[in-house]
């Protein structure tokens, strides 16, 4: 039993690490032509080389020319069986978990997408 749950375990760990995010870049933005010396995201104003997760389980950085780059922290839970389990999004630690609809305290075999 404890074989197949580090074997579970290892397999996910390959599955999300082999899995890309969603990302998107955004240009830089000049005020009046004049460098504004980082970037503004959501009105919050970060400095160039600065990185941050947003609400959203976004990470985040500001380049040095001003661009940003976000990436989504996790994907999302794929090819599980959706009448007897369900995903559940926990924002607070920006990770999905899969469990079981008649025991929520068991996990559901899935992969991860995204």
């Amino acid at each position: 039993m404890k074989y197949s749950l580090v074997i579970a375990l290892f397999s996910f760990g390959i599955i999300v690490g082999i899995c890309d995010a969603a990302c998107f870049n955004t240009p830089p933005k000049r005020i009046r032509g004049r460098d504004p010396g980082g970037c503004t995201y959501d009105r919050t104003f970060h400095v160039y080389g600065s990185s941050w997760r947003t609400k959203d389980c976004m990470d985040c950085s500001c380049s040095d020319d001003g661009s940003i780059h976000c990436c989504q922290v996790g994907g999302r839970p794929d090819s599980y069986d959706k009448e007897k389990c369900t995903a559940i999004f926990d924002k607070e630690n920006c990770r999905h978990h899969v469990v079981r609809n008649d025991d929520p305290c068991k996990t559901c075999p899935h992969s991860m997408v995204g």
